[in-house]
């Protein structure tokens, strides 16, 4: 595990035969770097936890885990702007900056009608500054019947928002972010 080049080969064919496995049917996708002495400790582990595992695979049964990020359009730059003469003005452009609070109306309307649709979500992460505009994140468990709801909810939400915000959304995916009862 201490050899990055192995260790990256070797993580990303993981999610491969992962992903080619839960497109076939439903799984219980395993953390990569999960060991079993031999295939008795392997038998002896899923046996110990097999009505929560029953639980999880009922729970997740023909979904899929989708990844929703929306952002929030950049204003275009000003032409051209004041040099900054201190110091002080640096920081106080910076603090500005900073303050602007982003414009976050109709995001619970957004929300709620994915939870509506999605039997499962979960928050992906803290809103940082390391992707610029970006306003909220989460993941959903989306079952497959109700796949086409799910696209028509993105691309109403997409009109609505055309020029004010951009939504990304990646998947499907093994649902990795709602079996953690099962480890």
């Amino acid at each position: 595990m201490e050899n990055l080049e192995w260790l990256a080969l070797h993580s990303v064919r993981h999610q491969q035969v992962v992903a080619e496995v839960a497109a076939k049917g439903t799984i219980i996708p395993a953390r990569f770097g999960t060991v079993f002495s031999g295939e008795p400790a392997l038998v002896k582990d899923v046996l110990g936890r097999k009505s929560v595992l029953e639980k999880v695979f009922a729970r997740i049964s023909d979904a899929d885990e989708w990844g929703v990020k929306v952002f929030g359009e950049q204003q275009a730059a000003p032409e051209k702007a004041k040099k900054v003469r201190s110091g002080k003005e640096y920081l106080q452009r910076k603090a500005a900056h900073l303050k602007r609070r982003p414009d976050v109306s109709g995001l619970s309307e957004f929300v709620a009608a994915l939870e509506k649709i999605a039997t499962d979500s979960a928050p992906s992460g803290k809103i940082s500054g390391v992707q610029p505009d970006l306003l909220w994140q989460a993941t959903f468990l989306v079952p497959r019947s109700r796949r086409k709801q799910w696209d028509q909810a993105l691309k109403n939400f997409l009109k609505k928002w055309a020029g004010a915000r951009r939504i990304e959304v990646n998947g499907p995916w093994p649902p990795y972010s709602f079996v953690s009862d099962a480890e």
